[in-house]
């Protein structure tokens, strides 16, 4: 589904090489997560050195998914971080996005880096694959550091408590939809709906749908639109309408008040 891919990182031959074999690795575990090809169709993707940071556009060539990453170095976990996080943006339609599509997307960052961590099989390059067990490492570092920075705590709080917190920050979430931090601690929050089942991932293909306003193109200032659970709901089938409720209910703080 994700097959037809070409990498240029870097000017040297023998760092684009191992960079291609783990693109490569991260490509086919997101085939593995999602079952059904993204909402803008299948297209070949094109993995370019971008200076000024991650990004994804399907809308200057709609023939292709240009996926810009800002590493041309062999670091690895930052690369897996990366480009975890702007695939999920070609699954979830990379034309628009919000505080949640963003908090989806830094949690399949975290999830591919958990799932390279021990890579089985023959290692597809000798260079990186000595430092999969650092990208599990990697992925408890941008954790704790949220933790630290939004939280102020050493450690992430229960459930309960987390859903009291993000009803407190949520107005702030249309003004500051790229808040890295606090999209980690949410992608947290989010994680054990989608360790579930691997088909609930797909829900993540519907997240387009429940953007209030489509953008023609990454420059539309209704890029960063609003979201509405209602319209996800709407728009999922049918066997994912209760994940979606169920983390609704999280994220709006709807659980009932314990009477201990």
């Amino acid at each position: 589904m994700l097959a037809d891919f070409t990498v240029n990182l870097s000017d040297d031959p023998g760092i684009n090489s191992d960079l291609e074999a783990l693109v490569r690795s991260v490509l086919e575990e997101v085939s593995k997560m999602f079952s059904e090809c993204p909402p803008a169709g299948t297209r070949p993707i094109r993995v370019l050195y971008c200076p000024e940071g991650p990004i994804t556009d399907s809308t200057t060539d709609t023939t292709v998914y240009r996926i810009g990453l800002s590493v041309c170095e062999r670091s690895y976990s930052q690369l897996v971080f990366q480009l975890g996080h702007e695939l999920c943006h070609v699954f979830a339609d990379p034309r628009r996005t919000n505080w949640f599509v963003e908090s989806c997307c830094a949690m399949v960052s975290l999830m591919l880096l958990r799932r390279l961590s021990m890579p089985l099989g023959i290692p597809p390059s000798p260079h990186w694959v000595s430092c999969a067990r650092s990208f599990e490492a990697y992925a408890d570092a941008r954790i704790q550091h949220a933790t630290a920075t939004v939280l102020g705590s050493d450690s992430l709080p229960d459930q309960p408590q987390l859903s009291e917190w993000l009803t407190t920050v949520s107005d702030s979430f249309r003004e500051d939809p790229l808040n890295r931090p606090r999209n980690i601690i949410i992608a947290e929050m989010l994680r054990p709906f989608f360790e579930e089942s691997v088909e609930n991932w797909d829900a993540l293909r519907f997240l387009g749908k429940a953007c209030s306003s489509p953008p023609a193109t990454l420059d539309d200032p209704n890029l960063y639109s609003d979201f509405e659970f209602e319209r996800w709901l709407e728009a999922v089938p049918e066997h994912l309408k209760d994940l979606v409720r169920r983390i609704s209910d999280v994220c709006e703080d709807r659980t009932p008040p314990s009477n201990g």
